[in-house]
């Protein structure tokens, strides 16, 4: 209260500084930028700690400077190579790969993370036909012994698809599951029907790097792994958790959904997977995919299953397939040495021949 000059009265005087439109936004946007600094400190000290506490229980080699997680499992005539949906890693090939170990079923089992997933650093953004390379560089650098029987599940497919096609000597067998076929994912349909997906994603890439992901996270809000997180034992789950939140993580899945949508993948070539064989698990509409293979090698499974991670709902499914690959294989090699004793014998037999002539 302030009493005026010449007046009995009183009247209350705002003491407050009225801030005309320029100072109003260079408060608002102090606040932000103050917000967005504290976010990305956050971010950075979480990063930090998430690495110190959880114990890493993966190999890794570095393919272009960049650090490749992979975890490789018993030893035999085969190795087998996983590669799995977006967003999920490693693990979600743990009781596939148990199993055929247990089973004594010859085969050593290799699984890896693609850029961004687990420990696995980012980097820039990469194709299927690039991630193949880098499979092959880490396959290489990791000393992991060929033929390898191939099993893609899903954007997996695309990768080891890719690999078959540069890399056709090293490869024993294939095995698809529920996988991507280019022909749709290459549609204006198809990526009308992500749209949504795309932006929520992207929101969930560029907000990692401030902490905004990890609230969403807490909300429920952000993108829904259940369907993997539900198969994953407490110690796998947790590590999940601490690198779904981060850059790296997000920048990956936002990553292969433009792979997707990108309307360029070209890997599906009739013949692709010509004189080796071929299992193809399909989901309907998925079975054009035959004609990757021969058709006296390629055998089709069809499914109608709800979920989308087969491999961890339905492993005896896989695991069928990854067996009938591997027995097509020995008995491919088995016809083709004795095809070559075959010839040896006959050429011996001619050469003998000539020399009694003279």
């Amino acid at each position: 209260m302030k009493l005026l000059p010449h007046s009995n009265g009183l009247y209350k005087v705002n003491m407050k500084k009225k801030l005309n439109p320029k100072e109003k936004a260079k408060k608002i946007i102090t606040i932000i930028i103050s917000l967005l600094l504290v976010g990305f400190i956050f971010q950075r000290i979480s990063n930090f700690i998430s690495r110190e506490t959880l114990k890493e229980r993966v190999d890794y080699v570095r393919v272009d400077d960049k650090r490749l997680d992979y975890r490789i499992d018993g030893e035999g005539k085969y190795t087998v190579v996983f590669d799995g949906n977006i967003g999920t890693n490693l693990n979600q090939w743990n009781e596939i790969s148990d199993k055929l170990l247990s089973d004594n079923v010859d085969v050593a089992t290799f699984t890896y993370n693609r850029r961004g997933y687990g420990f696995s650093d980012s980097g820039a953004i990469r194709t299927p036909k690039e991630q193949a390379e880098d499979l092959r560089l880490l396959l290489r650098k990791a000393a992991v012994p060929s033929p390898y029987i191939l099993v893609g599940e899903e954007y997996g497919s695309l990768v080891l698809t890719e690999f078959a096609k540069a890399y056709p000597d090293l490869v024993a067998g294939v095995v698809l599951v529920n996988p991507l076929v280019e022909d749709e994912i290459n549609s204006d349909k198809y990526k009308r029907s992500l749209i949504f997906d795309k932006i929520r994603i992207n929101i969930e890439s560029i907000g990692s790097e401030i902490g905004l992901t990890t609230l969403l996270d807490k909300l429920n809000l952000s993108i829904n792994t259940d369907e993997f997180e539900d198969k994953l034992d407490n110690r796998d789950l947790e590590e999940f958790k601490e690198h779904r939140t981060k850059s790296s993580y997000n920048k990956a899945v936002s990553n292969e959904y433009k792979n997707i949508t990108s309307g360029s993948n070209s890997s599906q070539i009739e013949g692709v997977f010509s004189g080796k064989p071929y299992y193809l698990i399909a989901k309907p509409g998925q079975e054009v995919l035959s004609k990757l293979g021969d058709e006296a090698l390629t055998k089709i499974y069809n499914i109608d299953y709800e979920e989308n991670i087969i491999s961890m709902y339905y492993p005896d499914t896989v695991i069928t397939g990854i067996k009938q690959v591997v027995k097509q294989a020995n008995e491919i090699e088995r016809l083709e040495k004795k095809i070559i004793r075959i010839k040896f014998v006959r050429d011996m037999s001619y050469n003998c021949h000539i020399e009694g002539l003279y």
